[in-house]
């Protein structure tokens, strides 16, 4: 049968650990107004209205390579590899190769 004074002396030392762990002191961090790039190169920063608008392109560009993906005659597994990419990846060799192909036939259509 189990020792229950070995089990409570366990539990204690457990318990201790624990609580030990949970003080934390606080450190003192200083906010600087600027940062380098702020202080040196101010007009390298982009504005809030700026970063909205590219992030408004970047979404519609998205959007119209899903719809463009869509409606290509390709087996549904090659599509789904290139949606995923398209989501994970948006550079990836094998999405820019499909859209490259896609604009150079729409080229020759024209």
């Amino acid at each position: 049968m189990k020792n229950p004074l070995f089990m409570i002396a366990a539990c204690v030392l457990v318990g201790t650990c624990g609580l030990s762990a949970q003080e934390i002191k606080e450190k003192k961090s200083e906010i600087t107004k600027y940062t380098v790039m702020e202080r040196f190169e101010p007009k390298a920063i982009l504005t809030v209205e700026e970063r909205m608008k590219l992030r408004e392109e970047r979404i519609a560009k998205t959007e119209r390579r899903r719809e463009i993906l869509d409606t290509l005659d390709i087996s549904e597994r090659k599509r789904q590899r290139l949606l995923e990419d398209l989501i994970t990846e948006p550079f990836s060799n094998r999405l820019n190769r499909t859209m490259a192909e896609i604009e150079f036939e729409d080229e020759e259509l024209e």
